[in-house]
């Protein structure tokens, strides 16, 4: 009798731990769509940032064109998503730092 009970109690626990993990799983993988959003957010302002830059400065310099999903993108895991998605917001954020060093040197020519 005792080792029945214990048996369902074990049984129950790992039901509970089996479970519990799924949810966990379930919120890792909707925390990593929230930052993916998140991050194409940030890689559109930060366009938009450097478009005004460039827009300020009088520069002729053709922004690049948005970069578009390569093809079979949807094969791509979350985990590559995101270190794609990173590496883009490096960039973009590279560009910036670029454009308003070019930024400040042409406001110090014009003193």
């Amino acid at each position: 009798m005792v080792f029945k009970r214990f048996a369902i109690a074990l049984i129950a626990a790992l039901f509970l731990v089996l479970a519990t993990r799924g949810v966990v799983l379930a919120q890792s993988n909707a925390n990593l769509q929230a930052d993916i959003y998140q991050l194409r957010s940030e890689v559109s302002q930060l366009r938009a940032q450097i478009n005004s830059l460039s827009r300020q400065s009088g520069s002729r310099t053709p922004t690049p064109p948005p970069t578009s999903r390569p093809r079979g993108a949807e094969t791509l895991t979350d985990r590559q998503l995101l270190d794609r998605l990173a590496t883009l917001a490096i960039e973009a954020k590279d560009r910036l730092s670029a454009l308003e060093n070019r930024v400040a040197k042409l406001e110090k020519q014009a003193r």
